[in-house]
């Protein structure tokens, strides 16, 4: 074989192995980035956190308005609890008071609810008792005169949160359509796969979605036109009150969760408040008895 035949050979060898190489090394780029993407979208995984709901304090119901003071005991012991355990955010689904206009029952809720640690979000909606079954002017000119809002609606931990006041639904005014048009903006103005939780102080419904009306639910006629949304918005769970009771239903993917209360019971339930967990691909949600304080939550 001749010298150039030799050289030939030689830089074919090299050439090979510089293009093995630059496969090896192409290989172990890739290999580093799908382990960083992967280090990435663990990191990123959402952590579980938990919330607590609260409804129907419902300040001087069970003395019939002569005083406030087993409520007080009751909120309070549940207050303190709720700042031993620091949830992410606390939402009050309404009936704050017994008699609305009473400002003495509001000035006592207004006070034991200032005492939640300033670390943890508070968000509000009214009840009946609060505006009225079905609110007039003036019922909605004192509720704003004693409390700041009346709906809400935040992201947190991407997860949509939305709370509505169920007194304008049926109450044949124009306060029902423009907060119908507000909870569809809000719903539909995020990405679709976007999980939602509603909170409303009425269920839309206590068993079953076609059960009759009666004065613990939503109208019928109303109550579809309101799940129907919930349904094609990714809405995954709706927390309610009112009912002074627990009770769990559902309608196609919604979940529909309706909570006791922390006053008076007017069902099997004791005194209470529900706490929420939320996963990353789920949620779970337990009733917790005021006289039966777990030591800690646990996610």
């Amino acid at each position: 074989m001749t010298t150039t035949g030799k050289e030939n050979i030689r830089w074919c060898f090299i050439l090979y192995n510089i293009h093995t190489m630059d496969k090896i090394l192409k290989l172990l780029v890739c290999v580093t980035l799908l382990s960083f993407t992967q280090l990435s979208l663990g990191k990123s995984k959402q952590k579980p956190f938990f919330f607590v709901q609260l409804t129907d304090m419902q300040m001087g119901f069970i003395s019939a308005n002569q005083n406030c003071d087993d409520e007080i005991a009751l909120y309070t012991k549940t207050v303190r609890f709720i700042n031993k355990i620091k949830p992410d955010f606390v939402v009050i689904t309404g009936d704050f008071v017994n008699n609305r206009s009473d400002t003495f029952q509001i000035n006592v809720y207004k006070r034991i609810t200032s005492s939640i640690n300033k670390n943890i979000p508070v968000y509000m909606i009214p009840g009946n008792h609060d505006m009225g079954q079905k609110p007039t002017e003036k019922n909605i000119e004192f509720y704003f005169r004693h409390y700041e809002n009346d709906k809400f609606n935040f992201i947190h931990k991407n997860i949509q949160f939305i709370g509505i006041n169920s007194c304008y639904i049926n109450s044949e005014n124009e306060n029902e359509d423009i907060q119908f048009h507000w909870l569809k903006k809000n719903l539909e103005s995020n990405p679709q796969n976007l999980r939602r939780i509603v909170f409303t102080h009425h269920p839309f419904f206590i068993r079953d979605i076609d059960e009759k009306d009666n004065y613990s639910n939503i109208p019928l006629q109303k109550r579809k036109l309101y799940m129907d949304l919930f349904v094609d918005n990714n809405v995954k769970a709706i927390f309610s009150g009112h009912y002074h009771n627990n009770a769990e239903s559902s309608y196609k993917s919604v979940d529909m969760i309706t909570t006791s209360a922390v006053g008076k019971q007017l069902g099997q339930a004791k005194s209470g408040f529900r706490i929420v967990k939320v996963y990353s691909d789920s949620l779970s949600h337990e009733y917790i008895e005021i006289s039966n304080l777990p030591k800690k939550i646990k996610l």
